[in-house]
């Protein structure tokens, strides 16, 4: 058995869930949530919760192997380097726990569990909760880790990367 992380990282909220690739590709979703960060917070507060939050996900949950979100320009150059902070930490703390990690385009993760890759966030919420059977996944933000992570266990054996 192989357990997964997916992270969807943000500033405000940082997504994450938890699978787990059994037999005959059968995935099991062992847990999820959202991190959340008050704006009125220092940047370096925010970084540092989310540090500490996926801290203990990762200590509670022991996955093998990690995917993550890539980076998107927003049109707003502050909102893109503030997401690029907390892309940074979800990446430290993954290297500082020696998780081999694939990093994927969002546009490949939606198309990778709905077929299409400009899929809306309501298509990703209910294509994961068909994927996995699990029915308590509100937040689109755990969705999108939880996609992420779906998309990694699709594709881990033809292209894993350290």
């Amino acid at each position: 058995m192989v357990k997964i992380i997916g992270l969807d990282p943000g500033i405000s909220k940082t997504g994450w869930a938890i699978i787990s690739l059994e037999e005959k590709n059968n995935i099991k979703f062992l847990g999820g949530g959202t991190i959340s960060t008050d704006g009125k917070l220092g940047t370096g507060e925010r970084l540092y919760i989310i540090f500490e939050q996926l801290k203990k996900v990762i200590f509670l949950y022991s996955p093998n192997e990690a995917a993550v979100e890539k980076i998107f320009v927003n049109k707003n150059p502050k909102s893109s380097l503030t997401l690029g902070y907390a892309r940074a930490i979800a990446i430290l703390i993954l290297r500082m726990t020696d998780l081999p990690m694939n990093e994927y385009d969002a546009n490949y993760i939606k198309k990778s569990i709905t077929g299409n890759g400009h899929a809306d966030k309501d298509q990703i919420i209910f294509m994961v909760k068909q994927i996995v059977k699990s029915s308590n996944i509100k937040c689109h933000h755990t969705a999108d880790a939880l996609a992420t992570a779906i998309c990694h266990a699709y594709t881990r054996s033809s292209c894993f990367i350290e």
